[in-house]
């Protein structure tokens, strides 16, 4: 079962950013990390890298400081766009009783605006960074954001050392930006709902403009599809839109408007509709939109990190190139020794051993060696009699087992080899003494000879030495 590992976060990417400035591993321990893990994706194998080797970051993370600055401000501005959403709607439908509150006001900051913001989302969004770098220019984010920098939550931290390129930014701006104005849109919303149970409201529109009453009901109509056909009552029809349609010249309301003031409160429902879909549920998609994108993007950040490259090179590239090697010779012994000399190796074997290896230094052997096997177990050492007995029943046909030549042969290998020898399945083993990874497995002479010297003990014909 392999380990969870961390998800594609902002978080991950810091601190991957951090672990990497301060430590890169060695070719031999990227290659025995990668040989373990079975992931596919580079991604995945980056992600369980940085888990497995996070703890070498002895100082504060920096994905910490960010992360606490960005929820601080996060939660700051948020609150503080619900509370300018919820006094904007306050505003907008104070009612005196004098005059109707007038409609086109409340369709520009419920309908207009979200969708003149949206439009630049997009246009953000499909475009390069200048158009983005534009728009955050004229939002008020921006420039909150820079007051937020004085205040002592952003001390701690040094922007410029952050690995975030114009384009990632632009997607974390994007999706900030939707959330704010969805904030400040369901304040909007709540406010509307709350002043129309608290009030008796009369709505109506004016406007310098000559539009006809035809006009803009047909306008009406046309913002209210996308619920007509479900709820027909929250399209304002011809005749209410005619009845509201009123004229501050003379400062009074005609007559007919007051005496048909019970029915100009409908418009509520044609508001409500419209900020919910356009103001609040397509905010809502295009911050699905812009987190996408910026998770699209983020992938990308992550290869393109300083040493990510050169770490998934090593992932991939065995630690010993093996492309020209020769198949290993068997030592010429004297004739006076029982173990078969062959002049090459097998050109594959049904399992190869390890013994006294771990999982992770057998598997890098086998990848370096370039010489595979059916099935693949690690002997002696840590494994108890019981688990090496339970190993030894499930060989056959030809093995290869591999020691360290530079540990001399123990009474216990020697019981080992020979409980293998005795097995009629077992055709032939062959004994490889290694070197150390970082002279690229290649034994010492006076090593090798010490293991010829106790393996010519062992009266088998199946028995042969390779020396590497």
């Amino acid at each position: 079962m392999q380990k969870k590992i961390s998800q594609l976060t902002l978080k991950s990417y810091l601190d991957l950013h951090q672990l990497l400035s301060i430590y890169k591993g060695s070719h031999e321990k990227n290659r025995t990390f990668a040989l373990a893990d079975k992931r596919v994706k580079s991604l995945d194998k980056l992600l369980a890298w940085k888990d497995q080797y996070q703890y070498k970051i002895t100082e504060e993370l920096d994905s910490s400081k960010y992360l606490h600055y960005l929820t601080i401000f996060t939660s700051l501005i948020g609150f503080v766009m619900l509370i300018l959403g919820f006094t904007t709607g306050f505003a907008l439908l104070s009612y005196s009783g004098a005059e109707p509150v007038n409609v086109i006001y409340l369709i520009l900051v419920m309908v207009g605006i979200p969708l003149f913001s949206m439009s630049l989302s997009l246009l953000s969004m499909l475009t390069g960074n200048i158009g983005a770098k534009i728009f955050s220019h004229l939002s008020p984010l921006y420039y909150l954001e820079k007051v937020a920098n004085f205040f002592s939550f952003s001390k701690n931290i040094d922007f410029s050392n952050l690995p975030f390129s114009a384009t990632l930014s632009k997607w974390i701006f994007l999706q900030r930006i939707q959330l704010f104005s969805l904030l400040f849109s369901i304040g909007l919303f709540l406010s509307l709902v709350l002043m129309v149970i608290a009030k008796d409201i009369a709505f109506g529109w004016s406007t310098t403009l000559q539009i006809e009453v035809a006009t803009f009901q047909a306008l009406l109509s046309s913002l209210s599809s996308p619920w007509h056909s479900f709820f027909p009552s929250a399209v304002p029809s011809l005749e209410l839109v005619e009845l509201s349609h009123y004229f501050r010249l003379g400062e009074h309301l005609n007559d007919k408007m007051i005496n048909n003031a019970d029915q100009l409160g409908a418009w509520w429902k044609f508001l409500a509709m419209a900020t919910l879909t356009y103001a609040i549920v397509l905010r809502l998609l295009f911050w699905f939109m812009a987190h996408y994108g910026f998770k699209q993007q983020l992938k990308k950040e992550f290869l393109k990190l300083e040493g990510a490259e050169q770490l998934l090179q090593e992932f991939e590239t065995s630690y010993v190139s093996t492309q020209s090697q020769k198949h290993e010779k068997h030592l010429e012994l004297s004739t006076k020794n029982n173990i078969e000399v062959e002049s090459t190796t097998e050109e594959s074997y049904h399992t190869i051993l390890g013994w006294n290896f771990s999982e992770d230094s057998l598997a890098l052997v086998e990848d370096t060696m370039s010489i595979h096997a059916l099935s693949r177990y690690v002997v002696g050492g840590k494994n108890s009699f019981a688990e090496d007995k339970q190993i030894i029943t499930l060989l056959e046909n030809s093995i290869l087992l591999y020691v360290k030549a530079w540990e001399p042969p123990t009474m216990d290998f020697m019981d080992f080899i020979e409980d293998v020898l005795v097995k009629k399945e077992v055709k032939q083993v062959d004994i490889c003494p290694l070197g150390t990874s970082s002279n690229d497995y290649k034994s010492k002479h006076e090593d090798v000879e010490i293991w010829l010297r106790k393996l010519e003990t062992v009266n088998s014909e199946k028995l042969g030495v390779i020396d590497v």
